[in-house]
């Protein structure tokens, strides 16, 4: 027997990757595998550290904080399996009272705010304070100002 694997992200095509498998001379069976892309041991903590904040309810303070957001703790994720070790190894989430996500370097004294549509940052630098608000979200785009506050 011959095994054929192929790998897709996109899991939409499926139906139609199977129908076509399907439609080949001599396929006797198709198994679907998921995976799970490996993470860096800090992406595994920040995980973790995600996982309890993700069980907070409304009014988590004993006042009126709103749980994290669904969306922001999806972008989060998705962070996580572009970063590698270095990016976020001096990084920390801490949850807002309004749902969203506070990542933190000590190291570097900087903040970002993750939100469900952008994110704004700032850093404490020898010449005051510098960042920027309102940053259009993108893991891209939340990548390079991680990247580049570490490297500030």
């Amino acid at each position: 027997m011959t095994e054929l694997v192929i790998q897709i992200e996109d899991k939409s095509i499926l139906p139609s990757l199977k129908k076509v498998m399907r439609s080949i001379q001599g396929v006797k069976s198709i198994a679907l595998k998921t995976t799970t892309p490996a993470i860096s041991p800090t992406a595994q903590r920040l995980l973790k550290d995600l996982a309890g904040y993700e069980s907070y309810k409304k009014g988590w303070d004993d006042e009126s904080a709103a749980p994290l957001s669904p969306i922001v703790i999806k972008s989060f994720k998705h962070l996580l399996e572009k970063s590698n070790e270095d990016d976020l190894k001096d990084w920390n989430i801490f949850p807002e009272k309004n749902g969203t996500m506070i990542l933190e370097n000590s190291k570097r004294q900087a903040q970002i705010n993750l939100a469900e549509k952008e994110f704004s940052y700032f850093i404490l630098a020898d010449s005051g304070l510098k960042g920027e608000d309102h940053i259009k979200l993108s893991t891209s785009r939340l990548l390079k100002a991680i990247k580049a506050i570490n490297h500030d």
